[in-house]
């Protein structure tokens, strides 16, 4: 897991980091919650296993093809679990503990999540799959490809500065 704590401008160098790595990926075939994974986990600063990526495999195309959630920014919630979601949900010895440690509005683990959220929605628009590539009714088209590629960069960003920052 990580271990060094970051300053504000190593965060960010990281996170353009794992965009273009994540919009690299795109090229070579990988679904978009691939790319935002495996961009993120190019970054080397983890210990997990890149074979951690088929956790996110079904996440592509808005959630199994389904066109739902945008399985970029889903990965990006992946990627901020990987380092602040809860290791051992029952480390807190009681029930409140463990309810405050999601819901506190300033260091919760929902805050964080719900942040990047927000900020997708800043960015993007919308985090539904289907209306991000409304544009673009012909799947495999050029023009969905460069869509999609831009909207990996920003979750892989956006993903990573959440993950990384205090």
């Amino acid at each position: 897991m990580m271990a060094k704590k970051y300053s504000d401008e190593e965060i960010e160098v990281l996170a353009e980091k794992a965009s273009v790595n994540a919009m690299e990926h795109f090229k070579h075939g990988l679904n978009c919650g691939e790319c935002v994974l495996q961009g993120f986990l190019d970054l080397g600063i983890t210990d997990y296993p890149h074979d951690i990526v088929g956790l996110v495999s079904g996440f592509g195309a808005g959630m199994g093809a389904t066109g739902h959630t945008c399985g970029a920014v889903n990965a990006g919630m992946v990627v901020i679990g990987s380092e602040k979601g809860r290791k051992n949900p029952y480390a807190k010895p009681s029930f409140e503990e463990r309810v405050d440690e999601l819901n506190h509005p300033e260091t919760g683990i929902y805050a964080r999540h719900g942040d990047y959220i927000r900020q997708c929605f800043k960015e993007l628009g919308t985090i539904e799959c289907r209306d991000l590539c409304i544009a673009y009714p012909e799947f495999h088209s050029k023009d969905r490809a460069r869509n999609c590629k831009k909207i990996i960069g920003i979750c892989a960003k956006l993903a990573t500065l959440a993950a990384l920052k205090k």
